[in-house]
């Protein structure tokens, strides 16, 4: 198992966030996390990451106490892949993916042809080499996200952490974007993926982590723990769920006058 958690709590001061959370992701696994903001999916990968200490219960990577892992050995175990965002200075995407070997680099080196080599071989991975040179704030929004993923792969960890990959996405690119997550899932990588649309759970993920008010409303595979009662609840609003060959289909209850 790559990632696993054991009653992980967390809170901020004296208001829980996060409260006796468990579970596990193994490699070649794909685990959406999902739930309505505020739930405390970003707390938990802080936890995971390193960025907050303060928690009771266990977090293990590929057998090691997280909180014995110094940050570049972490680096080298986790990969994490932000919302797509604005760049301040106008990095072409080969320097962007660049970034995911700094690691592996003593602080006054610079990348050399290994890393320049590493960095290529996950644009091409991702099919995006022909956009080595170009400057990153002028990509599309798919094109940003796939650099960000390439970035992780570049960092040559297994243990994927991406924060809704799809935020902003138009509905081709997130379905792109989705399917390059699968793959990378079905090679062997773990990968661990927050999102705010339950279909995406049902439709790429083999397992469901269901976050309401901090704690695990549900766990498990998304045929057996997505229906109906939990969407409710996790969303405050009424659905029904149509069958179809690739799963369920989640539709709001619209009421027309």
């Amino acid at each position: 198992m790559s990632i696993v958690v054991e009653k992980l709590s967390f809170s901020y001061c004296t208001r829980p966030v996060l409260q006796d959370v468990s579970f596990s992701a193994e490699n070649g696994r794909l685990v959406a996390v999902l739930g309505p903001n505020g739930v405390g999916k970003t707390t938990l990968f802080r936890c995971i990451l390193g960025l907050q200490r303060g928690y009771t219960g266990s977090i293990r990577i590929d057998g090691a106490d997280a909180r014995q892992l110094s940050a570049r050995e972490l680096a080298h175990r986790v990969a994490y892949i932000p919302q797509i965002h604005a760049q301040a200075f106008g990095f072409s995407v080969l320097d962007m993916v660049l970034m995911g070997t700094s690691h592996a680099l003593s602080p006054l080196s610079v990348p050399k042809q290994g890393e320049t080599d590493a960095a290529m071989a996950a644009l091409e991975r991702l099919g995006i080499a022909k956009l080595a040179a170009k400057n990153f704030n002028h990509l599309s929004g798919g094109e940003q996200q796939l650099t960000l993923i390439a970035r992780a792969l570049a960092q040559n960890a297994r243990t994927l952490l991406m924060d809704e990959p799809t935020a902003s996405l138009d509905y081709g690119n997130q379905a792109h974007v989705l399917s390059a997550v699968r793959a990378l899932a079905a090679e062997g990588y773990t990968v661990v993926m927050s999102t705010h649309n339950p279909q995406q759970a049902v439709f790429y993920a083999d397992l469901a982590l269901a976050l309401f008010e901090g704690s695990v409303a549900a766990y498990g595979a998304p045929s057996e723990v997505m229906d109906a009662a939990l969407i409710e609840r996790l969303y405050q609003m009424r659905i029904h769920l149509i069958a179809t060959e690739q799963g369920p289909v989640i539709v709001p209850a619209v009421e027309r006058e």
